[in-house]
């Protein structure tokens, strides 16, 4: 039983670390077929904002050529304090699953975390794409094809979806792994039976 508290424990250390690694990768994007490129980006190039660029702020990859100089537009974002505060839950739940040692209080805190992070990071990611959409509307050099919108070619990231994923199994683990526990309490702590005393000879 003890060994299998230990490989929970770090499974679900391992899991928040790999949802930190995960905002390294990207979150919100700008496809190639934005009509006319978009910040650095010539038309057919792709832009990718990480995690990190969300949570503190910074300029995006670009996978594909750069425009020219003179012909460049901002692509900086600003930070957008809800992935700042996704990143911080997401640490917060390795720290709380490194340091608590009581099974169910572990359990239930690192599901809570792990469920409150799937939502920020959603919203991050929605929040971004709105704050970039509006800027692709104001960057146009070209006319919209017909029938398309921002929206159409700003997308989430493979970062995104996959901090998602895991967050969410993190969560319904450990939220699985608090009822087993609470089940499984009251016949492990349960008082040995006394022993029956030896009968007087009469």
């Amino acid at each position: 039983m003890n060994r299998l508290r230990r490989s929970g424990r770090w499974v679900s250390f391992s899991g928040f670390v790999l949802v930190a690694v995960l905002f390294l990768f990207p979150f919100v994007t700008v496809s190639c077929a934005a009509p006319g490129g978009y910040g650095r980006s010539a038309a057919g190039a792709t832009t990718n904002y990480s995690g990190v660029d969300l949570a503190v702020g910074g300029s995006p990859a670009v996978d594909g050529a750069l425009r020219p100089v003179d012909q460049r537009q901002p692509d900086k974002l600003p930070v957008q304090p809800i992935a700042t505060l996704a990143l911080l839950v997401v640490v917060a739940g390795a720290v709380v699953v490194a340091l608590v040692r009581a099974v169910r209080a572990r359990r239930l805190s690192a599901a809570g975390t792990a469920f409150a992070a799937v939502v920020l990071v959603g919203s991050a990611v929605a929040s971004a794409q709105a704050l970039v959409e509006a800027r692709l509307r104001e960057q146009l050099t070209v006319q919209m094809p017909a029938g398309r919108t921002a929206a159409d070619f700003v997308g989430t990231g493979s970062g995104a979806w996959l901090s998602m994923v895991v967050l969410a199994l993190l969560g319904g683990a450990n939220l699985f792994g608090w009822w087993r526990a609470g089940v499984a309490s009251p016949s492990s702590g349960a008082s040995p039976a006394r022993r029956k005393k030896p009968a007087r000879p009469l």
